[in-house]
């Protein structure tokens, strides 16, 4: 299958999107597509892949007068690519407001396929401007064959918000890269290297650092459960808008000789760290669970590294079964649920493991980049027919 592929997103900071462009390329590949991609110009080269051709849109700025440029360039892009080669499908992710691959599947009769990974208005709008962005996404999932949700909330608000029929939604969880696991430290190496005691027990978080994630909560179950653990610690992975604020709260829990700060590290950088958790942490805040749910992008790379996953939400129904029992689910903002969670975990190191093993399994068998790509063809393959030429 030959796909076109648009995606503008961030690929100099790294972070999930980042981690989802790159990895979702690689598993197309990976089950033999050949793609032509169109992304912004990275500031670091990417690495190159024999079936990925990338074709570069501007370096990514993120305002708005620099989209309104790229909106336009980028529809012409995708047309020239359109008339010059034939695609089996195109696949664009977080459109908001671009138009070219619509315009494009319903010209060249290519099927379309979108891939939803946040809230589908992103950011803050003037009223007029928002209700012609939510206009451009229900023309876009009116043409679109498939579109591809990995948060059961926004498959629910795509079909009410926006009347898009349940049967063309599809529920696909994000994925992780294989590790080798040859190549990894120890958890003993991999606190040495942070500089903490080789018997401390860990918690872990990953990813951007802002108001979605709620670590206030996660802080100051930490200082609950500090008199019990006094061996303990939290080492966050990654940066952003909030990042002082937390290293605020931290602080005034008395907090700030406990928590490691990293910053931002590739995915290919995790193996030094993430060895060192004992714990993965994702809770959202109570209105972030109500948009997106209890499941996002870090459960399948903390599963990947044999972690236990806690997270904040109401219910797994509706998730695979071995997310609903491979997960552990607390009550959103409720500290000391979390706290005795933490405790649970640290106090049962055997049944910590299990729990662990468990998700790890499903998620190197079905939420690998590649077996999440397969996922994605095998929805596209209901409607794919062959192009040929005119």
């Amino acid at each position: 299958m030959k796909i076109l592929y648009f995606s503008y997103v961030d690929l100099d900071t790294p972070s999930a999107c980042q981690t989802h462009t790159l990895g979702i390329l690689t598993g197309f590949a990976a089950n033999g597509c050949r793609l032509d991609a169109i992304i912004p110009r990275p500031l670091v080269p990417l690495p190159q892949r024999e079936l990925i051709r990338f074709h570069f849109l501007s370096p990514y700025h993120g305002g708005r007068l620099y989209v309104l440029r790229e909106v336009l360039y980028s529809a012409a892009f995708l047309w020239s690519l359109c008339r010059r080669h034939h695609y089996d499908a195109i696949y664009a992710r977080d459109m908001d407001v671009f138009v070219g691959p619509r315009l494009c599947s319903q010209f060249f009769g290519i099927p379309l396929y979108l891939e939803v990974d946040d809230t589908p208005v992103e950011g803050t709008y003037p009223f007029l401007i928002r209700k012609a962005v939510e206009l451009n996404l229900k023309l876009d999932y009116r043409q679109a064959a498939g579109l591809v949700v990995p948060s059961l909330p926004r498959c629910r608000i795509i079909n009410r918000q926006y009347h898009v029929p349940m049967p063309k939604i599809h529920l696909i969880l994000n994925g992780t890269d294989e590790l080798d696991w040859g190549l990894l430290p120890s958890k003993a190496e991999a606190r040495q290297r942070l500089g903490l005691p080789a018997d401390s027990f860990c918690l872990g978080y990953l990813g951007v650092i802002y108001e979605r994630y709620d670590f206030a909560t996660m802080l100051t179950a930490m200082a609950t459960c500090l008199p019990l653990i006094p061996n303990l610690f939290f080492i966050i992975v990654g940066g952003g808008p909030g990042l002082e604020q937390v290293k605020r709260q931290a602080s005034d829990l008395g907090l700030a000789d406990r928590v490691v700060f990293t910053g931002f590290m590739p995915p290919d950088e995790f193996a030094r760290v993430l060895p060192a958790v004992d714990v993965g942490l994702m809770p959202l805040t109570k209105a972030a669970v109500l948009e997106h749910g209890p499941i996002h992008t870090k459960m399948a790379t903390y599963a990947s590294f044999n972690l236990p996953v806690v997270t904040a939400g109401y219910s797994l129904e509706g998730y695979p079964e071995e997310v609903q029992s491979g997960v552990l689910l607390m009550p959103p903002e409720d500290t000391a649920a979390l706290a005795a969670i933490i405790l649970q975990l640290q106090r049962n190191p055997s049944e910590a493991a299990g729990i662990a093993q468990s998700l790890h399994r499903y998620v190197m068998h079905r939420l690998t980049w590649k077996a999440v790509a397969s996922d994605i063809l095998a929805v596209m393959e209901k409607s794919w027919k062959p192009q040929t030429a005119k």
